[in-house]
């Protein structure tokens, strides 16, 4: 009888546990992602005080602007999936805490036949008679054990009665708790959600302004994509004399190939703080609708005085000059990093480097006042999004 009911409540409490460890995992997830998030606007609001100072509103001002913007959104939506998920918990705590209330009473409840039990038959259990009226020895021993497993029942019903007395307090706290935490939620998403709208009636007024100059903006969007084809053509020039090399010699570092491969996903970032300006693929262009921006890798607006940080172990491939900025290449095995848009470069073609190695200080743009970092990642001739590998 014992093993029964102790299988019984065992499963019971595990079944609530379980619950309640993935209900929390859950939660923890969302405040992570939300402690991300708050710090990347955090970033963003910094760069636009800088970049504010200017006279004229640049295109680089428009884009941390949009950032912060889908960071701002996509900090509302989390914050609507914390509350979902708490509503969530107190409800299951509602009926945790019904289910442990029968539980204590159908424990309560036998604890109470028990004590009828241990009263009825108080001579014979507190009477050595008992046992020594055996009429042999195996008989005593079953009578000894019979008193014992009787009062180790009797303790064993009473630590359960008080064992589910802690666990509904407790589901009881967690649930008032909860409540609290998403009044508290709510009252700050409201917040959010009025930045949200002074972002974008501020992100209106200054497309609007910007597209007083359309002819400026377009002769600036046909030298960046004169640039951008230029350094592409450099990159990939450089990949296949690369994978000459390598076929030559047939020295592949499959190991740190490999390495680097299971770390999709946890890479660090090749900056210290920063903001994703440009994704990767096709960009609309914030002031021009029809007009789309190829990205072969990201854009990080950053801090200025930042420098680029390697984001794995491997050696430079090669240092090269656009015309006005640096650009290092780094192999990992069949894979490379790329940081383009540097003033000063701290390392050399063939030099071996560490994972959060400061690589060069990256460019700050005089009319703009905007810190940028180009990043891209490839394997082999094959260009992938580098977003997709970072932590």
């Amino acid at each position: 009888m014992i093993r029964k009911i102790t299988y019984l409540i065992c499963f019971v409490l595990m079944f609530f546990s379980i619950n309640m460890i993935c209900n929390a995992q859950n939660v923890n997830d969302l405040e992570q992602q939300v402690n991300k998030l708050q710090k990347e606007i955090k970033t963003s609001q910094n760069l636009l005080k800088k970049t504010s100072k200017n006279k004229a509103t640049t295109i680089k001002e428009v884009e941390i602007l949009q950032a912060q913007i889908k960071k701002r959104d996509d900090l509302i939506k989390t914050y609507d999936k914390q509350i979902a998920a708490l509503n969530k918990e107190t409800k299951g705590y509602k009926n945790d805490i019904n289910n442990l209330q029968k539980e204590l009473e159908k424990n309560r409840k036998e604890y109470a036949d028990l004590l009828v039990i241990h009263y009825r038959n108080r001579n014979n259990l507190n009477n050595l008679l008992f046992i020594f009226s055996s009429e042999d020895f195996n008989q005593a021993v079953r009578r000894l054990r019979y008193i014992q497993q009787f009062n180790d029942l009797l303790k064993h019903k009473m630590e359960e009665i008080d064992a589910t007395k802690v666990e509904i307090k407790q589901r009881i706290d967690k649930n008032e708790e909860d409540k609290k935490h998403i009044e508290s939620l709510n009252n700050t998403q409201k917040k959010e959600r009025n930045e949200l709208n002074k972002d974008k009636k501020s992100l209106n007024d200054k497309v609007a302004k910007l597209k007083k100059d359309e002819k400026k903006i377009k002769n600036e969007i046909a030298q960046k994509e004169k640039e951008t084809k230029n350094l592409q053509a450099k990159i990939k020039k450089i990949i296949e004399e690369e994978l000459a090399k390598r076929k030559a010699d047939a020295t592949i570092d499959n190991k740190l190939s490999a390495n680097f491969e299971s770390n999709k996903g946890k890479l660090p970032w090749p900056v210290a703080s920063g903001v994703v300006t440009k994704k990767y693929g096709k960009n609309s262009h914030p002031t021009q609708s029809k007009v789309t921006v190829m990205n072969n890798g990201i854009d990080i607006s950053t801090e200025q005085g930042s420098n680029a940080l390697c984001v794995f172990d491997g050696q430079v491939s090669t240092v090269f000059n656009t015309g006005t900025t640096n650009v290092v290449m780094v192999r990992h095995g069949t894979y490379f990093t790329l940081y383009a848009n540097l003033d000063k470069v701290f390392v050399k073609s063939g030099d071996k480097v560490k994972t959060g190695q400061k690589l060069g200080l990256i460019h700050t743009g005089a009319s703009d006042n905007v810190t940028t970092l180009h990043f891209e990642l490839w394997n082999d001739k094959n260009n992938t999004n580098p977003e997709a590998w970072l932590k």
